[in-house]
């Protein structure tokens, strides 16, 4: 029997350090967990596990096959403080093996999730903490498909690591592209995954450090429900990985849920509600690259054509649906580490591809999505918003395809940062902020027409003060370019101030 011991019970909403004592058999585990400050939040949800039955009025319970195994409500057991997801070997209907999961039945948004588990140790089951719509059992969806936010993905055939993935579902499905972390045993201990969800950003936790920080100012955004689960799914990323049947039965064991408010979130000034994001911003400076420029390549020689107008430069090439394997890649020279929007063009007709494969490569991964190329032809065609690193590294593909003929001709790279940063106070006074990258990290460079008293101070997209760099220094007129240090990692805000007054805003990102 496991017991466990909640030593500061009495004390979860007044303080963010909780203290666990776990006894297995005769194994004693103790373990002092810091749950992430989250700012002006408030804890709406949250789910201990220590009735004796799983909650249905806020759950409701997965059923249907997943994977390899089929999910049952049975084996879905709260006891002794944990719901343990069961995972077993047992035949039902077509499936050989049988897992279980649970979603909430109330959706939400902004704020930070949070759940502390450990993931079954045989090999072949599929692990997974996530947050995505859901229509309750017997009632209506509270919102369409937006955001769906992968925090914890675990093949349980590698104990050492797991992934997180952002996707997307407006205006097209797509994913960012998962992102491996390498971690102690996840079988052996429980540890904690966190999730901090702002209308600019989604940053990723575990165990309190930030693995990973997306930007998500170019999606629409909805509420979602909290789900867990666990499923025989043997690891795509393992040749020959099947299902240890001597390991079963076996369980997820799930800890604790938790949900924390934002309160008053701070929308960007092009917020992703608005569908005029799908379109170019005159105002942002922009890499574009046509199907004749070097840094456009093919694998094989594509056909060119004027014929279908519509297009960008001289001409377009095609790539007929006889020939799917090849493919077309445009790679940018990107000036510094940022966050992209991008865009194709192409030329419609009613034989091109109605999902031509295009293939992102970027600083958080690969992401996949595919374009109908028979609508939308004459003009840039929004195909989403990554991290790009500095240099050459990243690029978008275009392969061909079996469903029609597919175009390529030109994709702009749109930079999203800060248009100037500047203040103009008066016809000859101007006080600029910038943020570039050196490799000692960020450096901000503050420009001065003439002498002031300068503030900089640092916050995350909370609010938080991450770094006060200057207060109230006075210094002169000129360029002055100062380290950055600031705390964990991820997507920043630095403010200047000039005499008391705000005269720059630039956002970056602490690596």
């Amino acid at each position: 029997m496991v017991l466990k011991i909640n030593i500061m019970r009495n004390l979860r909403l007044l303080a963010a350090l909780w203290v666990f004592v776990v006894v297995a058999g005769s194994v004693l585990e103790a373990q002092t967990v810091i749950t992430r400050p989250i700012g002006l939040c408030t804890l709406v949800f949250e789910d201990n596990f220590d009735s004796t039955a799983l909650n249905t009025n806020d759950w409701d319970i997965q059923t249907g096959k997943q994977g390899l195994s089929k999910q049952l409500a049975n084996n879905a057991v709260v006891a002794n403080g944990y719901l343990y997801l069961q995972a077993k070997k047992e035949k039902t209907d077509s499936a050989e093996y049988t897992g279980a999961g649970v979603v909430t039945r109330k959706g939400y948004r902004y704020g930070y999730y949070e759940s502390r588990f450990r993931v079954p140790k045989g090999a072949g089951w599929k692990t997974s903490f996530w947050v995505k719509n859901y229509v309750p059992i017997g009632g209506l969806p509270y919102s369409e498909t937006f955001q769906e936010m992968n925090i914890c993905e675990n093949y349980s055939s590698d104990l050492l690591s797991y992934s997180t993935n952002l996707q997307n579902y407006y205006p097209t499905h797509v994913l960012t592209g998962a992102m491996n972390h390498i971690t102690p045993n996840l079988s052996s201990a429980f540890h904690v995954w966190g999730c901090e969800f702002t209308p600019s950003y989604v940053n990723y936790y575990f165990d309190g450090k930030l693995v990973r920080a997306l930007d998500v100012t170019y999606q629409k955004q909805g509420d979602a429900s909290i789900w867990l689960s666990t499923n025989a799914a043997p690891s795509p990323y393992l040749p020959g990985d099947a299902v240890d049947d001597t390991q079963l039965p076996s369980s997820a064991i799930i800890d604790y849920v938790r949900f924390y408010e934002l309160q008053n979130p701070v929308f960007p000034d092009t917020t992703g509600t608005d569908t005029s994001r799908i379109y170019p911003n005159p105002t942002k400076s922009k890499i574009i690259i046509d199907n004749t420029d070097a840094q456009c390549t093919f694998d094989s020689k594509w056909t060119s054509s004027i014929v279908v107008p519509g297009f960008y430069g001289t001409d377009y090439l095609y790539c007929p649906s006889s020939l799917p394997k090849y493919w077309a890649k445009w790679t940018p020279d990107v000036p510094a580490d940022g966050f992209y929007r991008i865009f194709m063009r192409w030329t419609e007709h009613v034989n091109r591809s109605n999902a031509a494969p295009i293939e992102i490569s970027h600083a958080n991964g690969i992401s996949s999505i595919t374009v109908n190329q028979q609508k939308n032809g004459g003009k840039w065609n929004y195909i989403g918003s990554v991290q790009l690193s500095k240099g050459s590294s990243n690029y978008v593909k275009l392969s061909g395809s079996t469903k029609g003929t597919v175009i390529a001709d030109a994709v702009m790279f749109e930079d999203q940062g800060v248009a100037t940063g500047c203040a103009q106070v008066s016809q000859a006074k101007t006080e600029c902020l910038s943020v570039r990258y050196s490799e000692t990290g960020a450096l901000a460079n503050i420009s001065l027409t003439e002498d002031a008293n300068v503030s900089l101070t640092v916050y995350n997209t909370l609010g938080r003060v991450d770094e006060i760099v200057l207060n109230q220094k006075n210094m002169p007129a000129g360029n002055h370019l100062i380290h950055l240090s600031g705390g964990s990692p991820g997507i920043r805000i630095a403010i200047l101030s000039v005499n008391g007054r705000v005269s720059g805003i630039k956002k970056f990102v602490q690596k």
